[in-house]
């Protein structure tokens, strides 16, 4: 018997067929890339599907012989010699694979784990500019080089390969806001090569629209105005609700449009939480051996995914917000306010909040609308709407 598949998925990178609509995002990005007319930051609060839509982006242009698409995720960089390793990997698998150059990575992987004498005959026999790539991370080793000297090689080299390999490269730089914890040289190395940038861009991804301000949007940035600014919003209910709907009928329940648009609108459209839901619902079903499903089933499935989110909702409320910040978040909870209202419903002067607002929106965590203030995380917003 064929192992049957599951109706949704939870957590980390999505393909097909659980990737959620996307097709205006998908299209726009692709043109930018595909044509290299434009750096491109990418902004979206977490758990709106940045890195699925980034996978999935290059996915869709795989097919095109000339253009590597190096994913890296900058959660993992903790340095700079991090951030060398992060671009070379990804980068070297790609040409490996479009050029079909056998083995290449795995000769440049010496440079980390072998000695210096394997290591240089390794760049030997690779050669050009990837074995000159390779060498100034040898001489990084020997400390005949500074840190410095390794971040220039790891923005300047992917230019000069591309070139001699007659290919065009975009990074896909995940979670970049990590990034901006390095010291300012990094973003002026960075700043060098998009200024003559050759057949290189990059695609800046990241949650973090106060970090990442600092890093894109401050006037005395290096990189102040070198990007073009890109924000994903949440799922239409138009892309959301055929695909619940379809989901559910894998599972082999029939759900009218009025059932999918509760779901929907629990959930915010935020992909991660429409995911979730539908697996807890389809989960309760089965143990339950119901064959129907309505607003009663959506709902009490719901209330079982609040619970499973209660101790993280809870250690990120404790962590991440001021006592003030906890207080305006609460109030927002409950709906909308504009910062007049807001003050008031404080027993405050609006003067006395603006900072905290501030920085809630700078952290994604808050947006503005016509209404005024509101959470950006629906989900997370009901969940204190509870207590």
């Amino acid at each position: 018997m064929a192992k049957q598949e599951a109706p949704f998925r939870v957590g980390g990178i999505v393909e097909p067929p659980y990737f959620v609509g996307r097709n205006d995002d998908l299209r726009i990005l692709a043109e930018t890339l595909r044509t290299l007319s434009q750096n491109v930051l990418l902004l979206a609060p977490r758990r709106f599907g940045k890195s699925s839509l980034l996978w999935n982006l290059r996915r869709s242009l795989a097919d095109i012989p000339d253009l590597l698409l190096p994913y890296v995720n900058c959660r993992d960089m903790a340095s700079p010699e991090d951030l060398f390793r992060g671009l070379v990997h990804p980068l070297l698998q790609e040409l490996a694979e479009k050029r079909k150059l056998s083995g290449l990575w795995e000769k440049f992987r010496l440079v980390f784990s072998s000695g210096v004498l394997g290591a240089l005959r390794a760049l030997e026999e690779i050669g050009g500019s990837i074995g000159e790539w390779g060498q100034v991370y040898l001489r990084f080793r020997e400390a005949e080089v500074d840190e410095k000297a390794l971040v220039r090689a790891a923005f300047s080299y992917p230019k000069r390969i591309a070139a001699e390999y007659r290919v065009r490269v975009v990074f896909l730089l995940d979670e970049f806001q990590e990034v901006a914890a390095f010291d300012n040289y990094v973003f002026a190395a960075l700043k060098k090569e998009l200024d003559n940038p050759g057949d290189v861009r990059f695609v800046f991804s990241g949650s973090s629209l106060g970090l990442l301000r600092e890093v894109f949007l401050r006037e005395d940035s290096p990189l102040f105005l070198m990007v073009s600014r890109y924000e994903l919003g949440p799922l239409s209910a138009e892309e959301a609700v055929p695909f619940v709907q379809e989901r559910l009928a894998l599972a082999g329940y029939t759900v009218e449009k009025a059932t999918a648009e509760r779901i929907y609108e629990l959930t915010g459209g935020i992909p991660f939480y429409l995911q979730k839901l539908g697996l807890v619902l389809v989960q309760k079903l089965w143990l339950s051996g119901k064959k129907s499903v309505g607003k009663r089933e959506v709902d009490a499935a719901f209330e079982q995914m609040l619970t499973e989110l209660d101790s993280e909702f809870e250690v990120r409320w404790l962590s991440e917000f001021s006592p003030l910040q906890r207080r305006i978040l609460r109030v927002l909870a409950k709906g909308p306010a504009g910062p007049t209202a807001l003050a008031q419903a404080l027993g405050m002067k609006p003067q006395d909040i603006s900072s905290s607002l501030a920085r809630l929106r700078a952290e994604m965590v808050l947006r503005r609308t016509e209404a005024g203030y509101e959470l950006t995380d629906v989900v997370f917003a009901r969940w204190l709407s509870k207590d």
